[in-house]
C-alpha cells in the first residue's frame, strides 16, 4: 500500500463510527437525572453490548415519560440474561399507561424469580381484586425469602444482601397486607443497599400510606440526595407536601422540576388538580385531569381525584359515580378515597364524606383489602371526630386499628382518648356549647370560658340572624401535643386554634402564652362562616371575617402587620379578590401565610366598612349554593370583583400613606441570587444593581461578597441606601457598632429614613453604649410607625433600666395594647400599677389579664386589692377565690380577707402568694 493510500484509509477509518458505548457512565448519569448524557453514552453500542444499551435506553424513556418508546425498546431486548429484566420494565411502561392485563401478562412471562416483576404484579393483581392470583404471585418472593433464611438446601442466601429483590419481596408483602413484614424487608435493603433509591422511594411509600409522614419524607429526601433529578422522588415529595397541608407552594415546585424531566406522570396530573381544588380552582382542575387522562384515562389516582372533584362541586351522584368508574378498573383499591377526605378536610365538609365511607367501609372488595379499609375506617373515624360523634368516630377507629396497628394517626389519636382524655380532661355544658377542659386548669377556666363563650355565640346569633346546627363544642388543651393529636393525629401541626364547623379546638393557657380568648373568639366567628355557606366559604373570607370579628370585640385583639402590607401594595403583591384563596394555598413561608391573613383581614374590614356587615355577610349564603366569588362579590356588594379590587387598593394607599418615602427592606425579595448577580454583572456601573446583589449576597450568608458589592456600589453613589444599610448589618454581625452607626448616620443624611432604619440604629447605639441615641431613634422609630411593638417594648426596657417606673409603665401600656399575647409584658405593668396604687387601671386591664394568663396567682391578688380599694367587695372576694385556688397556701389568708372585707374593713394590705404557679 502507498503511504498516499494509507493516509487515505487512516483518514476513512477515522470518519468510521466507533464502538464505544459505556453503560456504566450511562448509569451514573441516570442516577443524577442527565439523560441525555446517558443517551449519549449509549450511541455505539458493541455487539455484545447492545441488549444491555437497549435495555437502558428503555429506562431512560421510562424516567422520562416516553412510555411507548419504552415498551417497545423493552420489548426489542432478545432473549437471554437480561430477557426478564426488559419484560417487567416493558410491563412498567404499559401500566403507566393503563394498560394493567397487559402488564400483568408480561411480568407472567418474565419468569418466576423476576423479583420486581413478581412484586408488582402481586401490588396489581391485588388492586384488581384478584386476591388468589395476587398471592400466588407473591409466594416465589415469600419462598425465596424463607428458604434464604433458614439456609435450606438449593437456596440463594445472596438474596438477603440483595437490594432488588428485597424491595420486590417489600412489593409483596404489601400485596398481602403485611405491613410490618414489608416495611422490615425494606430496611434490609437499606441496610444492604443504603443509597437504593427503589429501596428508598417504597419506603417512602409506605410510611405515607400508615400516615408517619416524616419518615416518609426522610426517605424521600434520601432518595433525592441519590438521584436529585428524579421525577418520580419529586412527584411523592409533593404529595408528601399536600398531606402536610401547608407547603402547597412547594408542592408546585416539585411538581413542576418533575414536569422537567417527565411531563408525564399521572400522579403529578391527580396532585396538580388537587391544589387547583384548594386554590378554589375547578377550572384548572379539569384541565388537569384531561392532560393526565390523555397519558391514562385508567388511572387509579386520576380518577380517585375526578371524584374528589365531582365532590368539590357539591355533585354527590357524580362523587358516587366516579368511585363507582374508578372501582370498575380496581374493585379492590381503597386509596382513592384519601383524596377525597383530603378535600372534605379543606373544605370542612365532614357530614358528606362521612357518609361516602361508611359506605366504601361496607363494599366487600374493599374489605377484602385489609390495610385498605383500615385506611377508610380510619379516615371515617376522624371525620366523625371533627363532627363532634365521638362515641361513632372512636368504634370507627378502633375498628381500623384492630384491622391494622400500623396507621399512625389512628394509633395516637386512639391513645389520646383511651390514656389521657378519660383521666385528665373534663366536658362541661356552656348553655348552647360543650367545653373541654384539663381538670387542673377547670377551677379557674369555668369562670371565665363559659361566660365569654356564652356571650359570643349569642352575640353572633342575633348579628348573622342564623343558629348553628350543634351540638357545638370547644376544647382546650393543655398540652400543644394533646391539642395537635385531637386536631390532626399527630403531635405538632402549629397553629393555635382550629374550626371544624362544629367542634373548635384551641390550645389553654398552660400551653402557651396565647390570649385564649381571642383564639376561641375567632374560631367561633368561623362556625358561623362555615355553616352559613354550608362549608364553601373561600378561606381568605372565613379568615378575614373571623379577624374582624376579633378585633370588634377587642381593638387589643387586631393584628397589626401594616409594614409587611405595606410592602406587598408596593410591589403589586395584595392578593386579588377572585384568586384570593392562592394567597393561603401558594404560601411559601411563614412571610407569605402571615400577609394572606393580614390582606385578608383588611380586605374584610374594607368591606363591611365600605359597605355594611348585613351585605357583607349575605355572600355566605351565596357561596353555600355553590355561586362562584366574583358572582357572589356582584350580588351580595353590587360591585364586580375588580372593581373592590380598585376600591380596596386605593383605601390601602391612602390608610398607608405614612410609609411613602421611607426606607424599608424586605429579605424575601432578595432570595434569588443567581439573578441579581447577573444582573450586576451584566450593568457594572449601576449602583442600585450592585447594591441588590450585595443584598442578595448578604440573605445568603456570604459576608464576603456582600461587602465586595456595597463597596462597588458605593464608589458609584455614595449614599445608595440598600448598599450602606448592607454594610451596616456587616458591621453589627463583626461586633463595631460605630461602624454600623456610622453607615446609619450615612443614609439619613443621604435621606434615607424610616422605621426600619431607626430601629437598627437604636440596636447598634445599644451595642455602642450610647443610650441617648438609643432613646432618639426609638422614640422616632415610634413615631414613625405607631403600630409597631419592638420600639416601645426596649424603650419600656430602657426606662426600667433607669428606675423609671412611671414613664415603663406609660410604655408597657401601649405595649399590651398592640401585643396581645405578651404575657410578661402584662405582669410588669399590673405590678408597676400595684405599687402605684392606680387601681382604676389594674382594673382596666383584668380581663385582658384573664384572657391571657389566668393561672398567675399575683395577678388575681392585684385585681383583689384594686377591687378592695375602689369598694367592689363581690369581685375582691372572687379575685381572692381564685387566687386561692391556684395558690393552696393562701387558703387561710384569703378566708381571712374575705371575712375583713364582709366585716366592712378597708386599708388592709395586699396579700403575697408564696406558692402562686407563675
Amino acid at each position: 500500500m502507498t503511504r498516499a493510500r494509507a493516509a487515505l484509509a487512516v483518514a476513512v477509518l477515522s470518519l468510521a463510527p466507533r464502538a464505544d458505548a459505556d453503560p456504566a457512565a450511562a448509569r451514573a448519569a441516570m442516577l443524577r437525572g442527565d439523560f441525555e448524557a446517558a443517551e449519549r453514552a449509549l450511541a455505539r453500542p458493541r455487539a455484545a453490548e447492545r441488549a444491555t444499551a437497549s435495555l437502558l435506553r428503555a429506562r431512560i424513556a421510562m424516567e422520562t415519560g416516553r412510555y411507548d418508546d419504552a415498551a417497545r425498546l423493552a420489548a426489542a431486548v432478545p432473549r437471554g440474561p437480561l430477557r426478564a429484566q426488559a419484560a417487567t420494565l416493558e410491563g412498567e411502561a404499559l401500566a403507566a399507561q393503563g394498560r394493567y392485563d397487559d402488564a400483568l401478562v408480561r411480568w407472567g412471562a418474565a419468569g418466576e424469580r423476576a423479583w420486581r416483576a413478581r412484586g408488582l404484579a402481586a401490588v396489581w393483581l391485588r388492586r384488581l381484586g384478584r386476591d388468589e392470583d395476587a398471592r400466588e404471585a407473591a409466594n416465589p418472593l415469600l419462598d425465596a425469602y424463607n428458604d434464604a433464611v433458614d439456609a435450606r438446601p438449593g437456596a440463594r442466601v445472596s438474596l438477603l444482601r440483595d437490594a432488588e429483590f428485597l424491595t420486590s419481596l417489600s412489593l409483596a408483602a404489601r400485596a398481602l397486607g403485611a405491613t410490618r413484614d414489608a416495611n422490615r424487608a425494606l430496611n434490609e435493603a437499606l441496610r444492604a443497599s443504603p443509597d437504593d433509591v427503589e429501596a428508598q422511594l417504597a419506603q417512602a411509600d409506605l410510611m405515607r400510606s400508615t400516615e408517619d409522614y416524616e419518615p416518609a419524607g426522610e426517605a424521600v429526601t434520601a432518595a433525592l440526595r441519590v438521584s436529585p433529578r428524579s421525577a418520580r422522588a419529586l412527584v411523592l415529595r409533593a404529595r408528601l407536601r399536600l398531606l402536610s397541608g401547608h407547603e402547597l407552594g412547594r408542592a408546585r415546585d416539585d411538581l413542576d422540576a418533575a414536569a422537567r424531566v417527565n411531563p408525564r406522570v399521572p400522579l403529578a396530573f391527580a396532585l396538580r388538580a388537587m391544589i387547583a381544588l384548594r386554590d378554589g380552582d375547578a377550572a384548572e382542575a379539569e384541565r388537569a385531569l384531561a392532560s393526565g387522562e390523555a397519558v391514562n384515562p385508567r388511572d387509579l389516582d386520576l380518577l380517585s381525584v375526578r371524584a374528589a372533584l365531582r365532590f368539590q362541586r357539591g355533585d354527590l351522584p357524580g362523587c358516587r359515580a366516579a368511585l363507582d368508574a374508578l372501582h370498575a378498573v380496581a374493585p379492590a383499591y381503597a386509596d382513592g378515597y384519601q383524596f377525597l377526605a383530603e378535600v372534605a378536610d379543606f373544605e370542612h365538609r365532614y357530614a358528606e364524606v362521612a357518609e361516602i365511607l361508611a359506605e366504601a367501609a361496607a363494599r366487600p372488595r374493599l374489605a377484602a383489602d385489609r390495610e385498605g379499609a383500615a385506611r377508610t375506617r380510619a379516615s371515617l373515624g376522624m371525620n366523625l371526630l371533627r363532627m363532634g360523634r365521638e362515641s361513632e368516630a372512636l368504634e370507627a377507629l378502633r375498628g381500623s386499628f384492630e384491622t391494622s396497628r400500623h396507621n399512625v394517626r389512628v394509633a395516637n389519636v386512639l391513645n389520646l382518648y383511651e390514656r389521657v382524655l378519660a383521666d385528665e380532661y373534663v366536658t362541661e355544658d356552656a348553655g348552647p356549647l360543650r367545653v373541654r377542659m384539663h381538670r387542673a386548669e377547670a377551677p379557674v377556666l369555668r369562670r371565665h370560658v363559659p361566660a365569654l363563650l356564652r356571650g359570643a355565640y349569642a352575640d353572633m346569633v342575633r348579628r348573622y340572624g342564623f343558629t348553628p346546627q350543634g351540638p357545638l363544642s370547644v376544647e382546650l388543651y393543655a398540652s400543644t401535643e394533646h391539642f395537635s393529636v385531637r386536631t390532626s393525629g399527630v403531635p405538632e401541626v402549629g397553629v393555635q386554634g382550629v374550626c371544624f364547623g362544629r367542634v373548635v379546638t384551641a390550645l389553654s393557657p398552660r400551653a402557651g402564652a396565647f390570649n385564649w380568648a381571642q383564639i376561641v373568639w375567632h374560631e367561633l366567628a368561623h362556625v358561623f362562616a362555615l355553616q352559613r355557606s354550608r362549608s364553601r366559604v373561600p378561606r381568605w373570607f372565613t379568615e378575614g371575617l373571623s379577624e374582624w370579628e376579633t378585633a370588634r370585640h377587642d381593638p387589643r385583639w387586631a393584628r397589626e402587620d401594616d409594614p409587611m402590607l405595606w410592602r406587598a401594595l408596593r410591589e403589586q403583591r395584595v392578593p386579588r379578590v377572585a384568586g384570593f384563596n392562592r394567597a393561603f394555598t401558594q404560601a411559601r413561608s411563614g412571610g407569605d401565610m402571615m400577609l394572606a391573613y393580614y390582606a385578608a383581614s383588611r380586605l374584610v374590614t374594607f368591606m363591611i366598612e365600605r359597605f355594611g356587615f348585613d351585605r357583607v355577610v349575605s355572600a355566605l349564603p351565596l357561596w353555600g349554593e355553590g355561586l362562584e366569588t366574583p358572582e357572589v362579590i356582584r350580588r351580595a356588594l353590587g360591585v364586580s370583583a375588580e372593581r373592590l379590587d380598585e376600591l380596596f387598593l386605593a383605601s390601602l394607599r391612602a390608610r398607608l400613606a405614612r410609609y411613602e418615602g421611607t426606607f424599608d427592606v424586605d429579605p424575601s425579595a432578595y432570595r434569588d441570587r443567581d439573578a441579581l448577580e447577573a444582573r450586576a454583572r451584566a450593568a457594572p456601573d449601576d449602583a442600585d444593581a450592585r447594591a441588590a446583589a450585595a443584598m442578595a449576597a448578604l440573605v445568603a450568608g456570604d459576608a464576603a461578597a456582600a461587602a465586595v458589592h456595597a463597596e462597588r456600589s458605593i464608589r458609584l453613589i455614595g449614599a445608595q441606601p440598600l448598599a450602606r444599610w448592607v454594610r451596616a448589618a456587616l458591621a453589627m454581625r463583626a461586633g463595631d457598632a460605630a461602624a454600623a452607626l456610622a453607615e446609619v448616620s450615612a443614609m439619613r443624611e443621604g435621606g434615607a429614613d424610616g422605621y426600619a432604619v431607626r430601629l437598627v440604629e437604636a440596636t447598634a447605639a445599644r451595642a455602642a453604649r450610647d443610650a441617648r441615641r438609643e432613646e432618639e431613634a426609638l422614640t422616632a422609630a415610634t413615631r414613625l410607625d405607631p403600630t409597631q411593638v419592638e420600639p416601645m417594648r426596649r424603650l419600656a426596657a430602657l426606662q426600667a433600666r433607669r428606675g423609671r417606673a412611671d414613664e415603663e409603665a406609660a410604655l408597657l401600656r401601649r405595649v399590651v395594647g398592640l401585643d396581645q399575647h405578651d404575657r410578661e409584658s402584662l405582669a410588669t405593668l399590673l405590678a408597676r400599677d400595684v405599687a402605684a396604687s392606680r387601681w382604676s387601671e389594674v382594673l382596666a386591664l383584668a380581663e385582658h389579664a384573664m384572657h391571657l394568663d389566668p393561672e398567675r396567682a399575683s395577678t388575681h391578688l392585684a385585681i383583689a386589692q384594686a377591687a378592695q380599694e375602689t369598694g367592689d367587695v363581690a369581685r375582691a372576694v372572687s379575685a381572692l377565690e381564685e387566687a386561692a385556688l391556684l395558690a393552696p397556701g393562701l387558703a387561710a389568708a384569703v378566708q381571712r380577707r374575705v371575712s375583713e372585707l364582709r366585716q366592712g374593713r378597708r386599708g388592709m394590705p395586699p396579700l403575697e402568694a408564696p406558692e402562686a404557679r407563675e
